[in-house]
């Protein structure tokens, strides 16, 4: 992976956001965010993976990587008042989201991987990482390494 070079708001500052973790939330967010991208259609189903025995699967709920992920899914901002009930407003708008902490290598200790069903049974698999500061790496996307 090649370093990015050093940005005053991701490195000294810090992403502008609610919550405790920009590591977790920002990072879950951004996640979100690009995956609502990826699918053409309106969300059905979302289902996120997380290998066992990780930080992130032990404080995806306590840091707010939950709550980041279907705010980015949803489109709401990280800013936004309403992003806390994200969860809530994903079964209003009929989007099935499960979270799963599942037996597999961790590659990385903040790992998503990550499925997606459009409403017309579109399915998207990718894998991302949180790498700190509210920065994430897309590794893989349909099985094709992209890092």
């Amino acid at each position: 992976m090649i370093k990015p070079p050093p940005s005053i708001f991701n490195d000294v500052i810090g992403p502008v956001m609610r919550g405790p973790s920009s590591s977790h939330l920002a990072a879950a967010h951004r996640i979100g965010d690009l995956a609502r991208q990826m699918v053409k259609r309106e969300l059905g189903e979302v289902i996120a993976e997380f290998p066992k025995g990780t930080p992130l699967a032990e404080t995806y709920h306590g840091h707010g990587s939950d709550i980041g992920l279907v705010g980015g899914l949803l489109g709401i901002g990280l800013t936004d008042d309403c992003i806390i009930n994200a969860l809530d407003l994903a079964k209003k708008h009929g989007v099935d989201v499960s979270f799963r902490i599942v037996e597999e290598p961790a590659k990385h200790p903040n790992l998503y991987k990550m499925t997606l069903r459009g409403n017309k049974k579109e399915i998207v698999h990718f894998t991302a990482i949180s790498v700190g500061g509210g920065m994430i790496e897309i590794q893989e996307i349909e099985g094709f390494k992209v890092s």
